[in-house]
């Protein structure tokens, strides 16, 4: 009886350890903020903190749009704005491809609902990107319905 034990005890910890081992690290952080129902206007401004696990390492920023699939577009335009410590604003204009020229989804998805990130800066420090500030940016179309959340994803820089 004691072996039986032992013997689930142990492989319960080593399940564990190779859970442990499929999450994120330790030092990678991913935020994401719902969009309201009726759908994402022009004038909103979404601003994310990001938050960093060691200010000596330099990071990886992504980010990442879920939608579903009564999205009426085969792109997304984006402003993104990263602002430094000492409130420098790098703007980008970015244009979020989230399906092929056949109209088939890109990213991953459950369901009716898509998930597609784009790196939007690599190797930089915390006091190179303090904020981030996404505005929906497409041409001739004051609110964009079926985006369901914006998120940012830091990661270290390998």
């Amino acid at each position: 009886m004691h072996r039986h034990v032992i013997a689930i005890v142990t492989i319960l910890l080593c399940a564990l350890s190779c859970l442990n081992g499929c999450s994120f690290g330790q030092d990678s952080m991913a935020h994401f903020k719902t969009l309201p129902d009726d759908g994402w206007n022009k004038e909103m401004s979404i601003k994310f903190t990001p938050e960093y696990a060691d200010s000596s390492l330099t990071y990886d920023i992504a980010l990442a749009v879920r939608h579903n699939n009564d999205y009426q577009y085969s792109n997304l335009s984006l402003a993104v704005d990263l602002i430094d410590s000492v409130k420098n604003v790098n703007r980008s204009n970015i244009d979020f491809e989230l399906s092929d020229g056949y109209g088939n989804w890109k990213g991953s998805g459950f369901g009716a609902i898509y998930q597609s990130s784009i790196v939007i800066a690599q190797g930089v420090t915390p006091s190179q990107v303090c904020s981030i500030v996404v505005w929906q940016a497409m041409n001739n179309c004051d609110v964009v319905k079926n985006v369901i959340d914006i998120g940012v994803i830091v990661t270290p820089s390998k």
